[in-house]
């Protein structure tokens, strides 16, 4: 078995015509009977010649172009963050409160990024790469849906809530989320909680199970102090949800995405293969 993950250096992640050549002649090279494509900015043809997993054009935008699974997101029953100014990423304006800058589109950074008050990082980005500022959010708890979609069903592998994660990206972080001094928490939704989260993410599970795909993804959203639930992002890549992990085998997770979506297991197979 083979695991690629980075193009000279350059993370598959981001999605260059270079990253892309490089797999496709990998996967020339190897005659592989099964290719799974973790990298929704990389979505690779379906061949007669192996069993191709992964997501197709359609459902990889749910997580490449936020703006779009945003506004799909609200159509949905989702509350949205405040949207405070549409820009690009180095013509923001500065503001006297935290905000969040995300990319539109497909580009080299296809994350949020935390901006500090008084702060920008304007002198920092490429110009015309078309963005929008969020509003922080006034949030009890970031909650979690993990899933697998596989063939027209789909499979909730786990949620839960956590603590001292989420929303802190900076420039500084060296590309990783900060996680303060270390007191990350994982613990389980009140039922309060659960009784106003479950039906927003089924609600958008239905709706993306449509869109084809074989991948495992998952959900990420805020629940305030009154239970109301606000959309952040969906994300299809594994090491954005190792903390939805359970135990299982390798051909548990091969069925979760071939016929049967609720054996989806411990993501961290894409580092022991």
């Amino acid at each position: 078995m083979h695991l690629f993950s980075k193009c000279n250096g350059i993370p598959l992640l981001f999605g260059t015509s270079e990253g892309k050549a490089y797999v496709q002649q990998q996967i020339t090279d190897s005659t592989p009977d099964l290719v799974i494509n973790a990298v929704p900015s990389i979505v690779l043809p379906t061949s007669s010649e192996y069993t191709y997993l992964g997501n197709n054009w359609i459902s990889a935008r749910l997580e490449t172009h936020k703006w779009e699974t945003r506004e799909k997101a609200a159509q949905l029953g989702w509350k949205l963050p405040t949207v405070l100014e549409e820009c690009t990423m180095n013509t923001m304006s500065t503001y006297d409160k935290t905000v969040y800058l995300k990319p539109k589109g497909l580009n080299l950074w296809n994350q949020a990024w935390q901006i500090a008050p008084g702060t920008t990082y304007n002198d920092q980005f490429s110009s015309g790469i078309p963005a929008y500022v969020e509003d922080i959010v006034d949030y009890a708890v970031e909650a979690f849906c993990f899933f697998t979609i596989s063939n027209g069903s789909y499979g909730i592998t786990r949620m839960l809530g956590c603590s001292g994660y989420g929303h802190d990206k900076t420039m500084s972080s060296d590309s990783d989320w900060k996680v303060g001094k270390g007191d990350l928490t994982h613990f389980e939704l009140t039922d309060a909680q659960q009784a106003v989260w479950l039906p927003k993410c089924t609600a958008w599970l239905d709706y993306i199970v449509t869109l084809g795909g074989s991948y495992e993804g998952s959900i990420g959203g805020l629940i305030d102090s009154n239970n109301q639930v606000y959309w952040m992002e969906q994300n299809s890549r594994p090491f954005t949800y190792n903390n939805g992990s359970i135990p299982g085998s390798i051909q548990d997770w091969i069925d979760s995405l071939t016929t049967d979506p609720s054996k989806s297991t411990n993501p961290n197979h894409y580092i022991t293969l």
